[in-house]
């Protein structure tokens, strides 16, 4: 099919735009919980055979379930920092663009901005029990923000 000129129309892109949604609406709602379910039940399975082995769950803590090897901090923060940015950066980029590209290109250097400084932050607040959403929640809602923004002009449409 010709396309209507030198660079193809929105309805001409619609197609792509929904399987792109689709693909990341995948990895959000179903990669991500899932990997995050077999962690918590390996934890609670393991937590469940101490107890029966032992008599003490507590001494299987959830860093060494989820992290593997979580004894060395600094290690750990490293390999978490750099393996949760790579984990939302197939989410990220390609909402950022659509937005940019689709929707409204001058909101993309402030959600830019924002974004870049909450991963940028993931280290410090890493190390200090209970504070890690500052880094992450603001991402999540941008995600979430980007991805009704475009699925409003191509899914809804």
């Amino acid at each position: 099919k010709k396309m209507s000129g030198d660079y193809p129309s929105k309805d001409e892109l619609k197609g792509a735009v929904q399987g792109t949604l689709l693909y990341l609406a995948l990895y959000l709602c179903i990669l991500i919980p899932y990997q995050s379910f077999t962690k918590i039940y390996l934890y609670f399975q393991k937590r469940k055979e101490a107890k029966q082995k032992e008599g003490d769950e507590k001494k299987v803590s959830w860093r060494a379930v989820k992290y593997y090897n979580s004894r060395d901090m600094l290690a750990l923060t490293g390999d978490r920092t750099v393996g949760n940015f790579v984990e939302f950066a197939i989410l990220f980029l390609p909402l950022y663009w659509m937005h940019a590209i689709f929707v409204d290109p001058t909101q993309s250097f402030r959600i830019g901005c924002i974004y870049t400084a909450t991963r940028a932050i993931y280290p410090i607040v890493y190390q200090m029990r209970g504070f890690l959403a500052l880094s992450t929640g603001p991402g999540y809602l941008l995600y979430l923000y980007l991805m009704v923004e475009i699925a409003r002009r191509f899914v809804f449409a």
